[in-house]
């Protein structure tokens, strides 16, 4: 019993020196002081100030903080860039701003369609082919077409209903159009 008491106090003793090891190295840093720069010149043991310049206001080049590092200072009056090839640019006469042109697209640009929209393809004929029949010799063949509610049939060049006309009349399709020309459509045979 004896052992298992002195095993748990070692055990109790380096679980402590972990943890305040712990707790040290953490809360170290935010209570440790921070050192704080010397708000005017730092005299020496001599007497003088220490740097350059004395005891006066230093001078700062403004104009050097908007310039990426190592990029030159422009020379007075100069425009021209060493960097890019062509001539300086034209000075901008007094009272007016120099104006940021928008850059010039140099890929393929875009064809823009001119004039009103196109027009609109007619509706499709509502009309299905349905048969072929042998016409009198010399007059060729004869579509039988139907649209639901009528049959109509007709040879190439007829004028169906009025408003379309037979262009071709093949073995398994015809080709039908509207009567001005416009809206060529193809009709298959159907399947019987």
């Amino acid at each position: 019993m004896e052992a298992a008491r002195r095993r748990q106090l070692i055990q109790l003793g380096v679980f402590g020196l972990v943890l305040g090891g712990l707790v040290w190295f953490v809360l170290l840093p935010a209570v440790a002081p921070v050192p704080v720069a010397p708000a005017g010149p730092v005299r020496t043991a001599g007497g003088a100030a220490a740097g350059k310049g004395g005891g006066g206001p230093v001078n700062v080049k403004l104009d050097a903080l908007g310039r990426a590092a190592g990029e030159p200072a422009p020379a007075e009056g100069s425009r021209r860039n060493p960097f890019k090839m062509g001539a300086a640019p034209a000075p901008v006469p007094e009272g007016q701003s120099a104006m940021r042109q928008p850059p010039k697209p140099t890929g393929p640009v875009e064809a823009v369609p001119i004039g009103p929209p196109p027009v609109p393809p007619p509706p499709p004929i509502p009309f299905r082919f349905i048969g072929i029949l042998s016409g009198a010799p010399g007059q060729g063949r004869i579509a039988v077409l139907t649209d639901g509610r009528i049959v109509v049939h007709g040879g190439v060049n007829a004028n169906i209903d009025g408003r379309y006309r037979i262009v071709q009349i093949g073995e398994e399709s015809l080709q039908i159009e509207y009567a001005d020309g416009r809206g060529r459509q193809t009709l298959r045979l159907l399947a019987q």
